[in-house]
This record gives structure tokens, C-alpha cells and sequence, in this order.
């Protein structure tokens, strides 16, 4: 926790994927359901339009510059979540997952959701060079000039990938990204996605919340304490 204040993590987007088994939805069950959740303070959506195989629920996003999203996908197979650029923290993303979820199990054919599948996504600023690229490939990747005289130019981004495998304890397969963040190159962009192969049932979803937590936690406290590592001033 101490790392990820001391680089003042921030956050650009929380997916939540909620699969399923196949159902034919109905639209006008999932107009009650809009209905339903419109009212609501902890999941409320604006709008609601018919996709192909089910609906989508939506807001007009403010918050963060660039190009917000926040909406909820119930689609045959799955419910997505998406809040990207809108500000929500952390604990009010955990409060629309699990009220979604609820509410779905509630109100819709599905009984039970098979798997669960979590993105965060944040950028953090090293602090020994104001160029992200830099960083990756000089202090993370070891890189110098010789190497890199392959190419005709310099990468305009430049990154890294790795995969975790599930802990003892059962938990998630974590596929993580450490890349320059294309937005703006003074920023180092952290991902972490989690997938949890638990079913959970409608007396099952506070673990279903808890599995956010666990995708969070790993970007926040794993994925910043290995960057940290090679974040160093150079000594003269």
C-alpha cells in the first residue's frame, strides 16, 4: 500500500465480466431490469438499448479526460461491467458489481455465474525519468543503444508481459502488462486481469466482490512493488 501511494496510483478503468450459461433473454425482462436498476443508488444506468443477444445499459460519463465509459453489457453468455475514465473508485465499482450480480441472479434465467473475469487498469509516473519508454527499455529491460540499432527508430512504445499462474490457495490466473502508457509518455501504464474459475450463486457474491479485491490488490501491491524495484536514482 505504501508503494502504490507513494507513486499516487491512479486508476483509468475497472471490467468485470460475469459468465454465464447461455440464456435467450427476453427484452422485456431486461427493460424491467434497466427499470429496476435505474432507481437504484449503487448500479443506476440512464439509458437502455437492445444489442444482439441482449442489452445494453449506459450513462453520459463525465469525469476524466479523454473519452469516459460507463455501462453494463447483458449479453448471452455474460454480464460485462465497464467504468473507464469516470472517476469511480475502487469501493463504488465493488458496490455496482455486486449489486449487478444480485440483481441479475434476481430477476433473469441465469442461476448461476461459471467464472469471473476482472481487469484493472492504472498509471503511475516513475520517478527516476520523466519518459516512460526510457524507463522500460533502459532501467526494465536493460537496453542500450547498441541493441536497439536493429531498428530504424525508436519504439514509440515498449513493454512488458507476464502471466501467473493460480496460487496455492485456489486462487486467480493473473495476466499482467507493464507498458509506456501512449497517451502521454511521462506515464508508466500497469494492467492486471484476473480470471477465477469459482461458480457463485446468489449466497456466493460477497467472494465474487472479494475477487475484484484480489485483482486490484495484485496490481496495487505485487505488480507496483516490481516496478519499484528497478526505480531508482542512479548513483554518481
Amino acid at each position: 500500500m505504501e508503494t502504490s501511494m507513494a507513486y499516487g496510483l491512479r486508476s483509468i478503468a475497472f471490467v468485470a465480466e460475469l459468465i454465464h450459461p447461455p440464456v435467450q433473454h427476453d427484452p422485456r425482462a431486461l427493460q424491467r431490469l434497466h427499470s429496476e436498476l435505474f432507481g437504484s443508488v449503487e448500479c443506476s444506468y440512464r439509458d437502455f438499448r437492445l444489442i444482439p443477444g441482449g442489452a445494453q445499459f449506459s450513462n453520459q460519463a463525465g469525469g476524466m479526460p479523454g473519452a469516459p465509459v460507463s455501462l453494463a453489457n447483458l449479453l448471452a453468455d455474460r454480464v460485462q461491467i465497464r467504468e473507464e475514465q469516470t472517476g469511480m473508485s475502487r469501493e463504488e465499482f465493488e458496490t455496482r458489481v455486486g449489486h449487478m450480480a444480485k440483481t441479475v441472479l434476481a430477476n433473469l434465467p441465469v442461476k448461476l455465474f461459471l467464472a469471473q473475469q476482472y481487469a484493472v487498469r492504472s498509471v503511475i509516473n516513475p520517478q527516476s525519468t520523466g519518459d516512460a519508454r526510457e524507463f522500460v527499455l533502459r532501467t526494465l529491460f536493460g537496453f542500450d543503444d547498441t541493441l536497439l540499432t536493429t531498428f530504424p527508430a525508436p519504439p514509440s512504445l515498449a513493454g512488458l508481459r507476464l502471466t501467473f499462474p493460480p496460487a496455492a490457495d485456489g486462487g486467480g490466473i493473473f495476466n499482467v502488462r507493464v507498458e509506456s502508457f501512449s497517451s502521454d509518455n511521462r506515464s508508466l501504464f500497469l494492467e492486471t486481469v484476473g480470471t477465477f474459475g469459482q461458480p457463485v450463486q446468489s449466497d456466493g457474491i460477497e467472494g465474487l466482490v472479494q475477487r475484484f479485491d484480489a485483482t486490484y490488490d495484485f496490481l496495487q501491491e505485487q505488480l507496483v512493488s516490481f516496478v519499484a524495484q528497478f526505480d531508482v536514482e542512479e548513483s554518481e
